[in-house]
């Protein structure tokens, strides 16, 4: 029968291997769940419109550091901020040009608005049409019905008192819309796109053909007004020459309103790639245009929604040096890993240094320290149940096998080592003796 020490020596012997257990799974489960997000899915509007285009260019600056993005699209895009709330989405971010919902304010936050695109309002140069009063009842091209820049333009011309009417509508994206004003396909049309001074493949055909002398560019005179009843707008004037100096196209300023053009992600991005996406972003919109300063984009106050810290650090300060010095994977684990387990890092080490501090031995050193006397128990208890039995078991051989292994690994190395520390204090016996 085992003694009251052998059972709290058992006991003992559990209770550290259950807790090295659990630390061991405990830090597989820290790495594990430190690992950096590598995929996102992104939203975006008609295929080859502008929300189309910002999307594939984040591809694209996202790619070189393995992060894989999904883009999926969709013509009605004010729906694009309700998939990226909707928990069961698999949708994760997009551009948006609207006003969010008051109610969406703790399931999603932006990165920062990226642009302030300008509502174009044309019509043929040739056309009666001379301002917006004009577009009633007249044919029209237009984005999608439900696309961000459709609503935007159903605003502005039901404030005018304009009603769209689907059986004078054609749909399709800006270089669609343009080319129907061109070829008179439609009287009017009303869009919104890129501003004077963007930088891009995109924006660099759209300009062109805005350039066209056959159009002529109809001004929004109340767009001070319209703004106050859309946060998301915002007066703006296109000057003269915007599109070609000389001959100057437009002939003349064009006052007109923008959307504010916003990236928005679910509240539970990652946020590495909060800072990566932020980083893109600063470097493909810092630019000037007719419609911003340079530096003034990317913005975080012109949406109503929270703003990712992340994101407001990188504006501030740049790409954190983790970032600029390792890969993404590395400095995205790193980060990651600090703040989510600093606080415990930060806690144990205080609980060491107090123990260092107090002369006590660290749980190492006594869990190291422990083992002579604990084998020794377990080698008496094992003689003690022998000589009750006559006989051996295998659990014990085991047992056994394990403390000769062990002491073979301790001794190994050490051979010789007490005969040559008596050998050297026997040699400095003699040379203290002949100091004095």
């Amino acid at each position: 029968m085992a003694t009251l020490r052998e059972r709290w020596t058992q006991i003992f012997i559990f209770l550290s291997r259950a807790v090295t257990i659990l630390l061991g799974v405990g830090l597989l489960l820290a790495l594990f769940s430190s690992a950096p997000q590598k995929k996102i899915a992104l939203e975006a509007g008609t295929e080859g419109g502008l929300f189309d285009v910002m999307a594939q260019q984040l591809a694209d600056d996202l790619e070189p550091h393995g992060i894989d993005v999904t883009i999926v699209n969709r013509p009605d895009s004010l729906k694009i901020i309700d998939d990226i709330v909707d928990p069961d989405s698999p949708v994760d971010a997009g551009f948006v040009a609207s006003d969010a919902p008051l109610s969406y304010y703790d399931k999603v936050s932006q990165v920062g608005t990226v642009m302030i695109a300008p509502v174009y309002l044309l019509t043929h140069v040739e056309s009666e049409v001379r301002d917006i009063s004009d577009f009633a009842n007249r044919s029209i091209s237009l984005y999608p019905v439900g696309s961000a820049a459709w609503a935007a333009c159903d605003y502005i011309l039901e404030s005018y008192g304009v009603d769209i009417i689907d059986a004078n509508s054609q749909y399709g994206n800006g270089k669609t819309i343009v080319k129907n004003i061109e070829d008179r396909i439609t009287d009017v049309g009303c869009f919104v796109d890129v501003p004077s001074g963007a930088s891009s493949d995109y924006a660099d055909t759209i300009l062109a053909e805005l350039a066209n002398p056959n159009l002529r560019f109809i001004p929004i005179p109340q767009a001070q007004a319209l703004q106050a009843r859309r946060d998301f707008l915002r007066p703006l004037t296109v000057p003269s020459g915007a599109f070609n100096v000389y001959p100057p196209r437009p002939a003349a300023d064009v006052p007109t309103t923008g959307a504010s053009i916003t990236f928005i992600a679910k509240n539970s991005l990652a946020r590495e790639l909060v800072v990566m996406i932020a980083n893109a972003l600063s470097q493909d919109y810092r630019g000037s245009t007719v419609a911003n300063q340079a530096g003034e984009l990317p913005a975080i106050s012109y949406m109503n929604l929270p703003v990712f810290d992340k994101a407001r650090d990188v504006y501030a300060g740049g790409l954190p040096w983790m970032y600029e010095r390792f890969s993404f994977g590395t400095a995205a684990f790193i980060d990651k890993f600090i703040n989510e387990y600093g606080i415990a890092l930060t806690l144990l080490f205080l609980f060491l240094s107090t123990v260092s501090v107090f002369g006590l031995p660290l749980p190492y050193d006594w869990v190291v320290g422990s083992r002579p006397r604990r084998t020794r128990m377990i080698i008496e208890s094992i003689e003690r149940r022998t000589q009750q039995t006559g006989q051996i078991s295998r659990r014990d051989q085991r047992k056994l096998a394990m403390i000769e292994k062990w002491l073979q690994k301790q001794s190994f190395g050490i051979d010789g080592l007490e005969a040559q520390l008596r050998d050297v204090r026997s040699g400095l016996a003699p040379r203290q003796d002949s100091q004095h």
